[in-house]
């Protein structure tokens, strides 16, 4: 009973250090909270991340229609910012995404696609 639960206790432990070091958290639910109406014209936006490591860095690339695009970089802790944009949105929405990810000391890149609709 004993040696059990110290396996059992060992295998959970190791499963949770495995997954929040080695798995990369996935970024999820981009989505454009906000936009501006006026000059100057911003885009708000937010997005999530799933289980395990968050990247160090993600760039992401606004296309809001009508000739309104953006970038902004941020670190790997942020899930809300504000892209300055060229002109007003006028729709349909997508969002580009590249994450750097290191793993165990290696850097590996992940782009992700959002269709947003509003």
């Amino acid at each position: 009973m004993r040696k059990g639960f110290w396996i059992a206790f060992w295998a959970v432990l190791a499963a949770v250090i495995w997954r929040e070091a080695v798995l990369s958290a996935r970024l999820r639910n981009a989505r454009v909270n906000g936009l501006s109406r006026v000059s100057p014209f911003y885009a708000r936006f937010s997005w999530d991340y799933g289980a395990g490591a968050r990247p160090q860095s993600v760039i992401f690339d606004l296309d809001l229609g009508g000739g309104a695009a953006g970038s902004v970089t941020t670190d790997g802790e942020a899930t809300e910012a504000e892209v300055p944009l060229g002109s007003p949105a006028a729709g349909p929405y997508r969002i580009t995404a590249t994450a750097t990810y290191r793993t165990l000391g290696v850097a590996h890149t992940r782009v992700y696609h959002f269709a947003v609709t509003r």
